[in-house]
């Protein structure tokens, strides 16, 4: 049987309050949580994932988007790096202790995020979203390619619902990571607990 992890990612539409009630409440139904706060400045950033493991939100389910410089100060290990980001080689090199991951869009990104010592790649966006008007999505022919030729899980992005999530698993994806599917929701936690049911069900099916 085939797990579907999921992974939460933050908009960068919610105040850190708000933002902080909502990811408290979530996390005990992801396998990981992204902190995509780009517009925020990196203090805010740092505030809002030291509350968060205060408050117990488990350390290895944290990935903090882009600043590295938050998470190596809070001691976290796990790092999201955009692809205007970074240099991943020179990351790892570097930091060897991070865990990291990466957006890829086409087999030759994929491959290069793995050769870089990434620990997972993000392929999107897989569905039509709002968060990307006006792009069309990226071909779901390129993620059974790249499935076979890599061996870091890959997850998908973009335009995720609890329906497309058997979308995924055919692709034989690792997880789906969902932006909009859960903080764009008027109650996130009924939506990430469809999600889970879904992953759940799933799972099951041989």
């Amino acid at each position: 049987m085939i797990a579907i992890k999921l992974m939460a990612v933050t908009d960068d539409r919610h105040d850190i309050p708000d933002l902080l009630r909502i990811l408290l409440d979530i996390h005990p139904y992801v396998d990981h949580v992204q902190i995509r706060e780009k517009n925020k400045p990196a203090g805010a950033v740092y505030q809002l994932c030291r509350e968060l493991v205060k408050e117990g939100l488990p350390e290895e389910k944290l990935w903090i988007n882009d600043r590295v410089d938050a998470a190596l100060l809070l001691g976290l290990k796990q790092v999201h790096v955009p692809g205007h980001g970074l240099p991943l080689k020179e990351l790892k090199r570097q930091y060897p202790e991070l865990r990291i991951g990466a957006p890829v869009h086409s087999f030759e990104e994929a491959m290069k995020a793995e050769a870089a010592g990434v620990a997972y790649v993000l392929y999107g966006h897989c569905f039509p979203t709002a968060s990307k008007q006006g792009k069309a999505p990226q071909p779901l022919s390129n993620p059974v390619r790249i499935r076979q030729s890599i061996q870091v899980p890959m997850y998908g992005i973009g335009g995720i619902t609890a329906e497309r999530l058997a979308v995924l698993k055919a692709l034989e994806l690792d997880g789906a990571a969902v932006m909009s599917g859960i903080f764009s929701a008027k109650q996130p936690l009924e939506a990430v607990k469809e999600l889970r049911e879904e992953c759940s069900r799933l799972e099951a099916i041989q």
